[in-house]
């Protein structure tokens, strides 16, 4: 599974490094707040300008830009200084002591020294950068490059700190292991240049990334070093170029979309707003049998549509309903299966961070692939409250506090401000009037206003720590994103895409190959972790998806949809874990129920296979 959380003693005799790893990681993690919020206001500021007055704040992209670096370079590498950062750690905690040692300063030391390859080989590419500017302001691009590097000497550093916590005999493995596996590269390097190999550069690679996979290497480090490697070893491109790769894949204005919306899913967290929503969907539903979970899915359905992030959807209303759902009598098991199907589903509801991210490495539109994700998003909360009726007519599901019209009715106005979120997202999309980037903003700042002059909920110090929360976790998001190019430039020049395509060529019908390459991308889901699973499918299934005749907003859809399922999907995928520790349910327990709603969910997808204008009949109506 994927955890971001770490678990091993510190020894005091090098408390004073950690205390200053610390406060590097304070100051990382407070620069990276500045820049969010600097951008956020030049971004909100422009969008207003352009609307009102017709004339944007030119210099306002350049600065998210620089935004972008600082928390895509800085932040990353202080999210993983919290713990493991996003990697598949079930090999490493099936072992104890010495041999948990072992393997973890295995995949501390190959990060290590992929951040070490990193510094190496960028001051080639900051003299390049030197002699170019930024677009409108004409400053040096060195403002954006220059993050970088303190970005890799970061998590250098913070690699450092984690590997004094072993013992000196695990590290001394650990190196062994780094060693043997840069002979192999060299080794490796000389046979592909020296002889017209049969065997697939990328094949001859999958040893290497496999032992940086299984000994919990981050996932944005993972899909690094394995781009990295493949320049290195078939001198394809320049190794210089590597930094220049990683830059490119977050110079997309559009992603800046991604710490916005992290943004609003915090400010609907701690001011009260995503409570009050959930409370209205309570009042109207609570009351019936198994009222309480589908109470759940309506309310995971209206959050996801306003946070983006499935770790926010489940973080809150897991917590808030939690109370309720065992006060009412219902097993923690249930109400955790039901809570991480229902998550699932939220994949595809706009504003999504997944969606984004397919948007931005594809040439689909945000805006229809928002449009297109919220019928199928829909079907899917269907399905899954038919799977709750159904287990209900064998499990007696407890009713909840008798219907009160008033009381039902008083809960609306309270919501109706939060609920105006998503409104604000896809109108200004579908109105034309802003980009997602820019609506995401609008509505970061509408959240502002609505819980100062409405909810009057601010907690100055508790927002101030969520928001360094959301900077940090969109720094890790955005690595991945640059870490991705950086192994789709090695999946280009390999041809592996070719190679699929000419595998998969062999399905006479589109639905032989929707069907297969789905299974195929649930089962990346649940155990590469949503991000990383699109990053690597999309760009290798879409052309094919084409190819078939396939319209590409449909597969679009279909495959983050497979995505959500996978992660969600038990007794592997992370999303179920995470559902797991939030509702306080042994994942033992909650196995059985989860796997049951899951093949509803898989049914729900099927049916969208089948008949897709589930998926393309809004996108159609609206033109």
């Amino acid at each position: 599974m994927l955890k971001s959380e770490l678990h091993l003693p510190v020894q005091n005799n090098r408390s004073s490094y950690v205390a200053t790893m610390s406060i590097l990681a304070m100051g990382a993690e407070y620069l990276c707040l500045v820049a969010l919020i600097l951008s956020l206001g030049s971004t909100f500021a422009n969008t207003i300008a352009r609307y009102v007055f017709q004339e944007g704040i030119e210099w306002s992209e350049d600065l998210s830009s620089i935004a972008m670096a600082i928390i895509t370079f800085v932040g990353g590498p202080a999210y993983f200084r919290r713990g493991y950062g996003m990697a598949y750690t079930a090999v490493v905690e099936a072992y104890d002591g010495i041999k948990r040692e072992i393997l973890f300063a295995t995949g501390t030391l190959l990060n290590m020294g992929f951040c070490i390859a990193i510094l190496c080989v960028f001051p080639t590419y900051l003299k390049s950068q030197a002699m170019q500017t930024l677009p409108v302001t004409g400053l040096s691009s060195v403002y954006v490059a220059i993050f970088m590097p303190i970005g890799f000497l970061l998590l250098l550093l913070f690699g450092l700190e984690k590997l004094l916590r072993v013992q000196p005999r695990a590290m001394l493995m650990g190196l062994a292991v780094l060693v043997g596996v840069a002979t192999y590269l060299i080794a490796l390097k000389i046979y592909i240049l020296g002889s017209a190999s049969p065997l697939d550069p990328l094949l001859l690679l999958l040893p290497v990334i496999l032992l940086a996979f299984l000994t919990a290497v981050p996932m944005a480090m993972v899909l690094a070093l394995g781009g990295m490697y493949f320049l290195f070893t078939t001198d394809s491109a320049p190794i210089v170029a590597t930094p220049a790769i990683l830059q490119a894949g977050v110079s997309s204005f559009l992603l800046v979309a991604i710490p916005y919306f992290l943004l609003a899913g915090v400010l609907m967290e701690v001011t009260g707003m995503a409570k009050r929503l959930i409370d209205m969907v309570l009042e109207w539903l609570g009351h019936w049998r198994g009222g309480l979970l589908f109470a759940q899915v309506i309310s995971m359905y209206i959050f996801s549509g306003m946070s983006g992030s499935k770790a926010a959807d489940v973080a809150t209303v897991g917590s808030v309903m939690k109370g309720s759902l065992k006060e009412r009598g219902y097993a923690p098991s249930e109400s955790v299966a039901v809570l991480a199907a229902a998550a699932a589903m939220g994949e595809v509801i706009p504003p999504s961070i997944a969606l984004l991210i397919l948007g931005s490495i594809t040439t689909l539109s945000v805006g229809n692939l928002f449009i297109a994700g919220i019928a199928p998003a829909a079907f899917l909360a269907v399905a899954l409250m038919v799977g709750i009726f159904v287990r209900g007519k064998t499990h007696v599901f407890p009713k909840g506090s008798p219907f009160n019209l008033i009381r039902a009715l008083r809960s609306i106005p309270a919501s109706f401000p939060a609920l105006m979120v998503p409104v604000i997202v896809l109108g200004g999309i579908v109105g034309g009037v802003a980009s997602a980037t820019e609506s995401s903003s609008l509505a970061v700042v509408y959240g502002f206003l609505v819980a100062i002059l409405v909810y009057r909920s601010l907690d100055h110090k508790l927002m101030i720590q969520s928001f360094r929360d959301a900077a940090v976790t969109s720094g890790m998001v955005l690595l991945m994103l640059a870490s991705a190019n950086l192994m789709s430039q090695a999946i280009v020049i390999d041809g592996l895409g070719q190679k699929v395509s000419s595998a998969l060529a062999g399905f006479e019908t589109q639905y032989s190959f929707l069907f297969v390459s789905m299974f195929a991308v649930i089962v990346l889901g649940f155990i590469l972790e949503g991000f990383p699973a699109i990053l690597i499918t999309a760009p290798l299934l879409m052309p094919i998806a084409i190819k078939h005749g396939i319209d590409p907003l449909y597969f679009g859809i279909l495959l983050t949809m497979a995505v959500g399922i996978g992660v969600f999907m038990p007794p592997i995928g992370i999303g179920y874990y995470m559902a797991c520790a939030v509702g306080e349910a042994d994942p033992h327990d909650a196995l059985k129920p989860s796997l049951f709603y899951n093949v509803f969910l898989i049914v729900g997808l099927i049916l969208c296979i089948l008949f897709p204008e589930i998926i393309l009949f809004l996108p159609h109506m609206l033109n």
